[in-house]
């Protein structure tokens, strides 16, 4: 049985994978909302090939400046590469637009809060992935504390079955997580990031070219500063920061733990209310007090675990 991907016991790996989750964290905080704005002018399919390709460009040019040289070469694991591209960045990006565009933000941040659960799940059952001792405690409170920060706002749900894109987007996007950091072991977390997002961003480009050009699907894609500010934003900082962060954070945390970062993901939304003049609910600061109790809880088990392990 093989383990899943764990912070190593030099604390300089355990500081980099919670440095990574933090910045993830603030880096994905305003995806739902900032993409409900977009829709409401740009049709979905515009909506998600534009951020998956502003967000491999911006990668792209980050492993081209890093490496010195075109990273693109014959060698490359191509058909891995297309498989992950698909299942990961494309799939998982293209179901979360769905779901916002026909649930709204609440009822998909409702669902989202279910993510570490989720990712349990997916690497138990397709990966053999045991739970490492504190996980569980851990996944229970993250979705406790997630569904608590949105309980006053469930009434203003809209709940229309979009919800189950949501779902299916965490699933496929557990499943390459942990895919990418097995089929691509050896690769650096920017060339993960980078090589992965670049076919997907292909596909979501050319079903836009032959939607626009069949006319098959009516294109929203009007231009103006709002549009393109949304859009630069979203495909630069959730997409590109966020999803480095992410498998850096996979790479060194496991993907369940990062999953239960990612449920203080709705805070920063809540912070950033604050600071421009909000007032925080107590369901939003008890919610988010329980889920940072469950990332404490956590990393404190399994670090006494593998203390125990090794006789420390």
């Amino acid at each position: 049985m093989t383990p899943e991907p764990a912070p190593a016991d030099q604390r300089s790996d355990l500081l980099v994978g919670n440095a990574a989750a933090v910045v993830m964290v603030l880096a994905w905080g305003a995806t739902f909302p900032l993409i409900e704005l977009l829709v409401q002018q740009w049709d979905m399919f515009s909506t998600t090939a534009s951020r998956q390709v502003g967000g491999a460009l911006t990668l792209f040019a980050a492993l081209w400046i890093s490496k010195r040289r075109f990273p693109l070469h014959r060698s490359l694991p191509w058909r891995k590469l297309i498989i992950l591209g698909f299942m990961g960045p494309a799939f998982s990006s293209f179901f979360t637009t769905l779901a916002i565009s026909t649930a709204g933000s609440i009822a998909v941040a409702v669902v989202f809060a279910m993510g570490p659960l989720v990712a349990a799940l997916v690497a138990r059952f397709c990966f053999a992935i045991p739970l490492q001792k504190g996980i569980p405690g851990g996944i229970f409170l993250a979705c406790l504390g997630g569904i608590v920060v949105k309980s006053a706002q469930v009434g203003e749900a809209s709940f229309t079955g979009g919800e189950g894109s949501m779902l299916l987007n965490m699933v496929f996007w557990a499943w390459y997580s942990i895919a990418a950091q097995r089929w691509l072991k050896g690769y650096s977390q920017l060339e993960i990031a980078a090589l992965t997002i670049l076919p997907g961003s292909l596909m979501q480009a050319s079903l836009v070219a032959v939607l626009w050009i069949t006319g098959l699907h009516e294109m929203h894609m009007p231009l103006n500063t709002t549009t393109i500010s949304l859009a630069v934003f979203i495909a630069v900082i959730p997409i590109a920061v966020g999803n480095l962060m992410w498998h850096t954070g996979v790479s060194r945390l496991g993907v369940t733990m990062m999953a239960i970062f990612a449920n203080l993901v709705p805070i920063i939304a809540i912070l950033l209310a604050v600071w421009l003049g909000a007032e925080p609910s107590f369901h939003q600061v008890a919610g988010g007090l329980i889920v940072l109790a469950g990332v404490i809880y956590a990393q404190v088990l399994a670090a006494r675990s593998r203390r125990t392990a090794t006789g420390q």
